[in-house]
């Protein structure tokens, strides 16, 4: 293959990618002008293991972005090399991954004002990634 092709793919993967994340970005910045950030309560103080604890789901949560953006990026470019639609699989299950850690982050709760409160914010992650071991299950069995 000649390494300009090689490049476009690259090119290519890198804009979708930096679509994704954006996409990504642009829910918590949403979420925030739709529903102004809110405290946890009337004059209520997190105990400092409930802070640490939240900091770390938070800190998790951007890892599990990170790593899937890693990803999508990785399967995007190789998508548009072998146009597979067991890569095209791995791609949604990525994404879908990408959308568990935004769902699953506890600032974007914080944001919306329902830190705590169950409801669909408290369903959307394993919603999430249940649709991504689905397709990994489908893409296993083929």
């Amino acid at each position: 293959m000649k390494k300009g092709k090689k490049d476009d793919y690259t090119v290519k993967s890198l804009a979708g990618t930096a679509i994704a994340l954006l996409l990504s970005i642009g829910i918590f910045i949403l979420a925030n002008l739709l529903f102004p950030f809110r405290q946890f309560g009337p004059g209520a103080e997190v105990a400092d293991t409930m802070q640490i604890i939240f900091m770390l789901h938070t800190a998790l949560s951007f890892f599990i972005l990170a790593l899937s953006v890693f990803l999508l990026f990785t399967y995007l470019k190789d998508y548009f090399l072998l146009r597979s639609k067991f890569t095209l699989g791995l791609l949604v299950a990525i994404f879908s991954f990408m959308l568990f850690a935004v769902a699953a982050n506890p600032l974007l709760h914080k944001f919306l004002g329902v830190y705590g409160s169950g409801g669909p914010f408290q369903l959307a992650p394993y919603l999430f990634a249940s649709i991504s071991l689905a397709i990994l299950v489908w893409v296993s069995s083929k």
